[in-house]
């Protein structure tokens, strides 16, 4: 089992990127990994040491149970964390909207799929099944059971877990999952006693609504002392290990009960979304979800047997069956959306999320067929089903939600107004010095700060009642929050101003920055154990050995054209390039001594680290620390992503520099391509300097 799950966790994250690049969901990926490793195509093949294959059948079961048993598991967390990732506020103002599209559903597609069985019950088993048969009605209740997992992976990688479609497709696809294990419990009733029992039907439907209504209501109500008796624990790690373990308990009640777990499991989640603790939670528990998650999802990719649908009679009913899940849960949900209130597209969008069936429909057939109710080809055809709606509805799901089409006929008003609030950053180095100050503020205030990239990076920040965004960028850090919460932003980033202020005066006063400075190549000497690809940085169409220009602007601008000109910065990117470099130089001057100056900055225009090199004959007044004019300038580039160490770039520059004789060999060089060499001869890239005798500069000067 240890060797299965590696296979199925490599198989399943090589799959699932493979299919995003081929701009599908990664989670059909997954899917398809699972129908390859099965036991119906690859996984029966014996291999040695595996007589029976790597994932031969067990106990009827295309996977162990012991296998089956940690899927079982993974279906837990990916409830948890939907739950937990569900706008509780949205949740109630769209119950109504959510119970109306559930029991529609369940309704449409328990009688059509139930039909279906019945009018091909001759073809297929040589005799016809009433209404009321056993086969066909197992073939209604499977069509009910709309898969939560498939649809909240999908609303979840979009971000639109809140948002009207998200709340209404996974609030009616538990009540689906609620109905359908109730009609399960009816119908196995009936045929067990050969009859109906309405007292029986009205006592298993009067406790699996009580029991799931009530724990939802007891979460909304008690979920503070929840979130204090988890704050006691302190540890981040120790908290959601806990809420996950509240998670686990409330699953098994729920298995207890005659529920699924994961209704549990979604209820515990949904009680702790509005706790500041939700995003720490879902952060901490993310690990175990991308684990486990994938290899779920293989997991139902091995359950489809193809063989088994190789007759033309079962290959009819097996499509025909498809067809009527697909149309009864788009039908059947979407108009009841359509009524209320949910513009066309966003009906449709609903109907389509409620498409996929998967966990719970597989645990219905499995029951169906240890108990003997129906037979095995109908338990293929219905894992095909399975496979079909979720193949087909994750890129059609992702298609609608990613639509700007309005969702909402009339768009709901919130009760409170929200309010956007904008701080302009002069540059990303003081955007990020800020933010890091925001985040600790906050901290210190007692909030939990939850990190995003979607694809821009968003803090959600949350404590007891006050929620609000923080969305970085830059050249500006927004915040969004209710109205009421406005003033206490506005507080907060004052003190962080003020105090970066102060921060900065005493930094001021109390440090020489130029003698530091100085000390930059008094102290460059050789050795070092980094190796800069200085070669890689310093190209020979960014050297030139002629510089023209009479102002430090004059010359950043020429330095900057040759990298232009060589390829590595668009044209449309020169003058904000120019800008930027030269804000720097107005900041603090990378004037060094020795006639050396060191401009640099960041750019979005380039994707490495590049230097461009030049000289100035006469040289140019740079500002420099010994009060010298500059003859020598390297001038780099940053990109603006990435983690490319400059400074120790700049630090093997300056040992090379701090040779007279180098600096020497720079002045004197005639020609750019001579230039070049002198930079590509560094002999070692761990030293970055030619080794020559009284090389330091307090010896030579």
């Amino acid at each position: 089992m240890v060797m299965q799950l590696g296979v199925m966790v490599l198989a399943a994250w090589a799959s699932g990127r493979l299919f995003e690049r081929m701009k599908m969901p990664g989670v059909l990926g997954e899917i398809f990994a699972g129908i390859i490793l099965g036991p119906y195509l690859l996984g029966s093949i014996p291999l040695p040491g595996f007589p029976g294959g790597f994932f031969p059948i067990s106990d009827g079961l295309p996977v162990s149970r012991e296998l089956y048993s940690i899927t079982t598991l993974a279906a837990i967390i990916l409830l948890f964390i939907a739950g937990i990732e569900t706008n509780i506020d949205t949740f109630l103002s769209f119950s109504f909207v959510s119970t109306m599209v559930g029991i529609s559903g369940v309704i449409f597609s328990f009688i059509f799929g139930d039909i279906t069985g019945m009018l091909f019950s001759r073809t297929v088993f040589g005799k016809f099944y009433g209404f009321l048969h056993p086969v066909p009605m197992f073939l209604g209740i499977i069509t009910t059971a709309t898969s939560v997992g498939i649809s909240a992976r999908i609303l979840s990688e979009k971000r639109k877990m809140d948002s009207p479609e998200g709340i209404t497709i996974i609030s009616a696809a538990v009540i689906d999952d609620v109905l359908g294990i109730i009609a399960l419990a009816v119908v196995i009733g009936i045929i067990k006693s050969g009859h109906v029992m309405w007292g029986q039907v009205a006592a298993i439907s009067a406790k699996a609504v009580g029991i799931w209504l009530g724990f939802t209501v007891a979460g909304v109500i008690f979920y503070r002392h929840i979130e204090r008796f988890l704050k006691k624990f302190r540890d981040k790690v120790t908290i959601s290990i806990m809420s996950f373990s509240f998670a686990l308990l409330l699953s098994g009640i729920f298995e207890k009960s005659g529920l699924a777990m994961i209704i549990g499991a979604y209820v515990m989640g949904l009680s702790l979304s509005k706790s500041d603790l939700s995003f720490m939670i879902r952060e901490n528990i993310s690990v175990l979800q991308r684990f486990l998650v994938p290899v779920f999802f293989c997991t139902m990719g091995m359950f489809v047997n193809f063989r088994e649908m190789a007759g033309w009679n079962t290959l009819i009913f097996g499509a025909a069956y498809f067809v009527v899940a697909f149309a009864s849960k788009y039908l059947g949900c979407g108009l009841p959306a359509y009524l209320l209130n949910f513009s066309l597209h966003g009906a449709a969008t609903v109907g389509i999320g409620m498409v996929p069936r998967s966990e719970v429909a597989l645990i219905i057939a499995g029951i169906g067929l240890s108990q003997g109710i129906i037979p095995h080809e109908i338990f293929s055809v219905t894992v095909t089903m399975v496979f079909l709606t979720t193949l087909i509805t994750p890129g059609l799901l992702s298609r609608m939600i990613t639509s700007e089409k309005p969702i909402l006929k009339k768009e709901a008003q919130s009760p409170v107004e929200h309010a956007k609030i904008r701080y302009p950053m002069p540059n990303q180095q003081t955007a990020e010095m800020v933010l890091s100050r925001v985040i600790s503020a906050f901290e210190d205030e007692g909030f939990y700060v939850y990190r995003m990239e979607i694809p821009y990076t968003l803090f959600q920040i949350r404590k007891e009642d006050t929620s609000l965004t923080l969305q970085y960028d830059p050249s500006e850090l927004i915040f969004e929050c209710r109205r009421p919460d406005e003033a206490f932003v506005h507080t907060l980033f004052y003190e962080i101003i003020a105090d970066l202020e102060y921060t900065v005066r005493s930094l001021q006063t109390s440090i020489d920055r130029d003698a530091i400075g100085m000390q930059i190549l008094k102290s460059a000497v050789p050795g070092g154990t980094r190796r800069m690809h200085i070669r890689n940085i310093i190209r020979p169409g960014t050297v030139t050995s002629w510089l023209k220009g009479k102002s430090p602007r004059d010359i950043i601008s020429e330095l900057i054209e040759t990298i232009v000109k060589a390829g590595y910065l668009a044209p449309e990117e020169k003058e904000n390039t120019v800008s930027a470099v030269f804000e720097r130089e107005k900041s603090m001057s990378t004037g060094m001594q020795y006639g050396i100056a060191l401009p640099h900055a960041r750019s979005a225009g380039i994707r490495h680290l590049i230097s461009a090199v030049g000289v100035s004959r006469d040289g140019v007044e740079f500002n420099a620390l010994d009060k010298k004019p500059s003859r020598i300038f390297i001038l780099t580039l940053i990109p603006t992503e990435g983690n490319e160490s400059y400074l120790q770039y700049i630090a093997e520059i300056s040992k090379f520099l701090a040779d007279k004789s180098n600096r020497h060999r720079i002045l004197t060089s005639a020609k750019s391509s001579a230039l070049y060499r002198i930079f590509a001869s560094i002999e070692n890239p761990v030293n970055g300097i030619n080794r020559r005798k009284n090389s330091h500069p307090s010896q030579t000067e």
